[in-house]
């Protein structure tokens, strides 16, 4: 055998057993990895859950009913798993399953297409706080709130005939908006401070009906409204007293914006939104969809 053939088979050798170390080096690898994608599970679940409550309010924002019907018994069963649920509250899953039951009952019915829009709604919320609890789309209804009790003031203040009723109608807006991030908040805080909203939400209407009919005085009005502001307050306070993400915000801040920073930090800083720009900049899927000024438009446009 020639020098020059014994030489060409010596280099095929060496390049075969190269090439089945890198095989077997990647084999390795890939099987190393497995027990680290598994350990990721329970973050991939609520990824899954939070995608699916996107998908359902996309459905139903285009009132899709079949669509949202069917999503909705995928979310059902996503909902229902271990991983899922080791995360969030007991009373917050109790109000969670209770909207997905309200939807479906709504999308069997004519008609009632503002019903499961508004679980929709509520379903999103609860997900992206489970899934960001650091950052939840909800605390920007903090804003919105504010924007609401100052309509509310106002409109109880003029001096004209009918301020009660006005200001009635103010509180019907303002107890919308408190409905729809209800779940997401009882996700996250204590239940005895939410449903302490939602009584002096109650409140506030009985005496706003007997100032209507001269049976409340007028200064009780103004207590009342005080309860309303400390009760929302309280809300979006964090466990131990500190305020809530959005009195941190730097001016010019965005949701969006805040999060690239973070990234860029190795997230070592919270991200947040400024109160006065209340949108979707940076939420995937919906930065295009929603309406400026609220998280979620108060009715389906498509209705």
């Amino acid at each position: 055998m020639r020098a020059s053939s014994l030489f060409a088979l010596l280099c095929s050798a060496v390049i075969i057993g190269l090439l089945s170390g890198c095989q077997l080096a990647t084999h390795a690898a890939v099987k190393s990895a497995k027990p680290a994608f598994e350990a990721d599970q329970p973050s991939n679940a609520l990824e899954q859950l939070s995608s699916l409550s996107d998908e359902i309010y996309t459905a139903a924002y285009g009132s899709n009913r079949q669509l949202v019907f069917t999503l909705l018994q995928r979310l059902e069963t996503v909902s229902s798993s271990q991983d899922v649920r080791s995360s969030g509250t007991q009373a917050g899953w109790k109000a969670f399953d209770s909207s997905m039951a309200k939807a479906k009952k709504a999308l069997l019915q004519k008609n009632e297409s503002r019903q499961w829009y508004t679980q929709a709604a509520r379903l999103k919320l609860a997900s992206d706080a489970l899934n960001r609890p650091r950052v939840p789309l909800w605390l920007q209804y903090e804003g919105v709130l504010r924007e609401d009790e100052q309509r509310l003031r106002t409109s109880w203040l003029m001096q004209s005939e009918g301020n009660a009723e006005a200001a009635a109608a103010s509180l019907d807006i303002y107890r919308e908006h408190v409905e729809r991030f209800e779940v997401a908040a009882l996700m996250q805080r204590e239940e005895a401070s939410v449903r302490h909203l939602q009584n002096q939400m109650t409140y506030a209407k009985q005496v706003l009906s007997g100032a209507n009919e001269g049976l409340a005085h007028p200064d009780a009005v103004m207590i009342a409204l005080d309860g309303l502001e400390q009760a929302a307050n309280a809300v979006f306070k964090q466990g131990d007293g500190e305020a809530a993400l959005a009195e941190a915000i730097p001016p010019g801040a965005t949701i969006g914006s805040l999060r690239s920073g973070r990234a860029q930090l190795a997230e070592m800083f919270m991200a947040a939104f400024v109160m006065v720009i209340l949108s979707l900049a940076g939420w995937r899927k919906y930065n295009q969809q929603q309406p400026q000024g609220l998280p979620f438009p108060r009715d389906n446009p498509k209705q």
